[in-house]
């Protein structure tokens, strides 16, 4: 995962490297001129089948959508998300009413977390609610924050007035570099961490961390002398350096819970439900930026819009902070090497689920009904437990 995320991040940092100066210098639209290159370029390993995959016959495709359809919670969840997703599309196609999206994003959350609540593995189900929340908590207002960076002399007199090429590329590379360090002091000190230590350590100083916009947004920077450009660039790289010590944990315990033979979907459904966090933070962050009359367009003289655009910072700062309360009871006191779900269990994804518990399932009978007993001269001598694993099994 460390080794993923860097090369992500680190393509990231030459497409910021590229970006700023093309919308300075060339035009807006130039950079998906380029970008149509490498996108390209993907349909090379893909056409010379570089995944080595074979063509299913006709009879094996049958039969594999046969094993799906009976894998009927994984159906119903994607179905679930599937209706989510297109309600949060349609009402944001339909209504420019804000109020109107922020609470069709927050009932889709409630009907989300409660499905994959029901029908999932409560391990699985307790780590999906807490990064939804989380996510969903972390209301956006970067919508205001743009103009409030970027307006000029004329449109924000007393603002940092940054100009494209730093607001894009320098803060977008800074950016990119002080999350390669995280990357990289993650991968040296804190993968030993247990899940529970490294998030409540992590959010806590993000919540820190978060509060230096306060004093950027209510200029006391300015007032004991701190230039915007220097006060921002160490902003952004101290919250930079530990989103990332706090992503990767997440990263993990995502592809720790997904199931052997359902790796794809199992991640797909999780990551999506994060993903739908995002999409309630945004929708959540516009309506309470219209509630609060923050709503800057670029037009001139617009300063009393943003005047209380640190309010709307100050809710966004601590609500997050509130999941940490919530992180001994839905994160499970693990190492982040540790296995969190019993492989050999069948339907481990949904052993355990309140739903299995309501229709009566007993999976210690399924599996003796299902594994064939071996003559006592063949069966193969396994080493028992440690008491160390014992205790770990008992921690999780």
């Amino acid at each position: 995962m460390s080794y993923v995320w860097f090369g992500l991040t680190f393509f990231g940092f030459l497409a910021t490297c590229i970006v700023g100066p093309t919308m300075q210098y060339i035009s807006n639209q130039f950079p998906y001129i380029i970008a149509l290159a490498p996108a390209v370029f993907i349909l090379v390993p893909t056409a010379a089948n570089y995944l080595d995959e074979t063509k299913r016959t006709p009879e094996e495709s049958k039969k594999r959508r046969q094993e799906i359809c009976q894998n009927k919670t994984s159906v119903a969840l994607v179905l679930f998300m599937l209706a989510g997703t297109l309600a949060l599309t349609v009402c944001g196609i339909m209504f420019e009413d804000s109020a109107i999206n922020a609470t069709v994003a927050v009932v889709v959350a409630i009907v989300e977390i409660a499905a994959f609540s029901i029908l999932l593995n409560p391990v699985i189900a307790k780590v999906n609610a807490f990064f939804v929340v989380q996510t969903a908590l972390a209301v956006s207002v970067s919508g205001a924050t743009f103009y409030f960076f970027t307006d000029d002399a004329q449109q924000y007199p007393e603002g940092p007035h940054f100009s494209k090429f730093f607001f894009t590329t320098v803060l977008g590379i800074i950016g990119a570099v002080v999350s390669m360090i995280g990357i990289a002091t993650y991968q040296a000190y804190l993968k030993g961490w247990t899940y529970t230590r490294l998030l409540v350590l992590t959010n806590v100083i993000v919540s820190i961390l978060s509060m230096l916009d306060l004093v950027l947004f209510l200029r006391w920077n300015k007032k004991i002398g701190i230039p915007d450009h220097a006060f921002v660039i160490g902003s952004q790289a101290s919250q930079a350096l530990v989103m990332q010590w706090m992503w990767m944990p997440g990263v993990i315990i995502l592809s720790q819970l997904c199931p052997k033979g359902m790796e794809a979907t199992m991640y797909a459904l999780l990551a999506g439900c994060h993903n739908l966090g995002n999409a309630i933070s945004a929708n959540c962050g516009a309506h309470l930026l219209h509630v609060l009359g923050v709503s800057p367009s670029g037009a001139l003289d617009e300063s009393h819009t943003f005047d209380r655009l640190w309010v709307a910072t100050l809710i966004a700062t601590v609500l997050p902070f509130m999941t940490i309360f919530t992180i001994p009871w839905l994160i499970p006191n693990a190492k982040q090497t540790d296995v969190l779900l019993d492989e050999d269990m069948p339907n481990s994804a949904t052993a355990g689920s309140l739903f299995e518990q309501w229709m009566g399932v007993d999976h210690a009978v399924t599996m003796e009904e299902s594994t064939p007993l071996r003559e006592p001269d063949q069966m193969e001598l396994q080493p028992s437990h440690s008491s160390s694993d014992r205790r770990g099994d008992d921690r999780l």
